[in-house]
């Protein structure tokens, strides 16, 4: 990784298939820059899977690969609505961004483990978004924390813990401002669906395994509407399950909710 050029990986990018009727990176490149937003989701939606394959190959999480695309994305779109920018082969661009932004993040990879563990004089009278890194006496909110990716883990201890605000925060992340306040988003997020999920208990069946592994997502809703209904489709002829995830979902009232998200309700078993 530390030998490759961006130029050299954004010539190893493919050139995306168009079809007849679509606008060329050109044109989208162009209308982004004359103002228009929809043009910006035009290419996110097109070059989005290529960007997420090549950024599994940096990052084994797929939330910090989520991260890193979103955030090349935002820097290259933000460029050409300023007026810069490339002109065309919106891919060769992403790809030096995200590469640089790696090899940015990938130098502060140690310093941000150093905050990884949480001292045992951390306050507990936080907030619920904050239990991970200010209660490492409770086990199940400790392992929770601990399968959050280092970033995630890193922004939810500064803040609460450090008080850092998101302009000290930029540069440590290798991000905005903007982007930390997405990134504590997320985390703080994360967190809850980790504290669901580490209270799941391993499935007897096979047929439960997956249903099992998804549950604290879909208590949060956050899974796809049609995974969600497969989960509770299943939940309703699965009494040990349905059992799970009646008790789980007690306990996720108590979590903030999600901005914009109904609670999912437990089906009643037939």
């Amino acid at each position: 990784m530390n030998g490759i050029s961006g130029s050299t990986l954004a010539n190893q990018v493919p050139a995306p298939d168009r079809h007849d009727d679509a606008r060329t990176d050109a044109e989208l490149l162009a209308a982004v820059r004359a103002g228009d937003c929809q043009a910006g989701g035009e290419l996110f939606r097109r070059h989005v899977s290529l960007m997420r394959g090549i950024a599994s190959g940096w990052v084994r999480q797929p939330a910090e690969r989520e991260d890193l695309v979103a955030e090349a994305f935002a820097r290259v779109l933000s460029t050409v609505a300023a007026g810069g920018g490339p002109e065309s082969n919106a891919p060769a661009y992403l790809v030096a961004t995200m590469r640089n932004l790696f090899a940015r993040w990938s130098r502060y990879e140690n310093r941000i483990d150093l905050y990884a563990t949480v001292p045992e004089h951390a306050s507990a009278d936080l907030g619920a978004d904050e239990l991970a890194v200010t209660r490492s006496e409770d086990r199940l909110v400790w392992s929770a924390y601990r399968t959050l990716p280092g970033r995630w883990r890193t922004v939810l201890w500064r803040q609460a813990a450090e008080g850092d605000t998101a302009a000290e925060l930029a540069p440590l992340l290798g991000v905005s401002p903007n982007g930390v306040a997405v990134l504590a988003r997320r985390a703080r997020e994360g967190l809850r669906q980790a504290y669901l999920q580490v209270q799941v208990p391993d499935a007897d069946l096979p047929q439960c395994q997956e249903v099992r592994r998804r549950m604290g997502a879909w208590l949060r809703g956050t899974l796809p509407a049609r995974r969600a209904g497969l989960l509770s489709g299943h939940l309703t002829g699965c009494a040990p399950c349905h059992s799970v995830a009646a008790e789980l979902a007690e306990i996720n009232r108590e979590l903030p909710a999600m901005t914009g998200c109904c609670e999912p309700v437990v089906p009643k078993p037939r």
